[in-house]
């Protein structure tokens, strides 16, 4: 528990609660935890608390937005071009994938379990994370389809497809646990495949340069 009598930088203090809030909520569920929980496992006011967040929903939320969507995979959104792209893309799904190995993954799994049982925190999630990101990720591909680099297919079902299947392999590898095959290979030989196979699919073929057709 932190100390309530430090003064700490308004964006010190945030991170404070929200380790905090991750705590309450990974062992008492988001039913359960109440905000002065979180307050007392702070070490701050509960109206400290509310100074940053209207509510324990959004709270809920941000905790998740951060154990999620880091600023490393934010900046590396922020650098994509086209001649970059197949570069850049690797990097992100090696971004993703580190989450398998993350300490916090377990608690991740288990919020949003806690997201699919309440309408509200859902509709929180769709609209703050959700709605973004996949709108965001269907722009790029908007344009990466008008510039010729890419094939003229839905975005809609491609963003989708690409980020289950990523989250889709998080989970397995989490499942399988020590047992996954995905651990007798290397980080980069997982994502080479990954991005080979959304880049090219299953019959791309190299052409006379070894290059695999997008």
């Amino acid at each position: 528990m932190a100390s309530q009598g430090r003064k700490l930088p308004a964006d010190e203090r945030k991170r404070q609660i929200l380790q905090a809030a991750l705590e309450v909520f990974s062992r008492k569920g988001f039913g359960s935890a109440t905000i002065p929980d979180i307050a007392a496992e702070a070490g701050v006011a509960v109206g400290t608390i509310y100074n940053y967040f209207s509510s324990k929903h959004e709270l809920f939320v941000t905790v998740i937005k951060n154990l999620v969507f880091d600023m490393p995979l934010l900046n590396l959104f922020e650098q994509i071009t086209a001649d970059n792209f197949p570069s850049t893309f690797k990097s992100i799904i090696q971004n993703r994938l580190d989450l398998s190995g993350d300490s916090n993954m377990p608690r991740f799994l288990s919020l949003m379990g806690e997201v699919q049982r309440d309408p509200e925190l859902k509709a929180i999630y769709r609209e703050q994370l959700i709605q973004p990101t996949i709108s965001r990720m269907e722009a790029f591909y908007c344009n990466m389809m008008d510039s010729g680099n890419i094939r003229r297919l839905e975005p809609s079902v491609i963003v989708r497809a690409i980020g289950g299947m990523i989250i889709g392999i998080i989970i397995l590898k989490g499942l399988e646990g020590e047992t996954s095959p995905l651990n007798r290979l290397t980080q980069e030989k997982v994502v080479d495949n990954l991005a080979s196979f959304v880049l090219h699919g299953l019959q791309g073929k190299a052409d006379d340069n070894g290059k695999e057709p997008i």
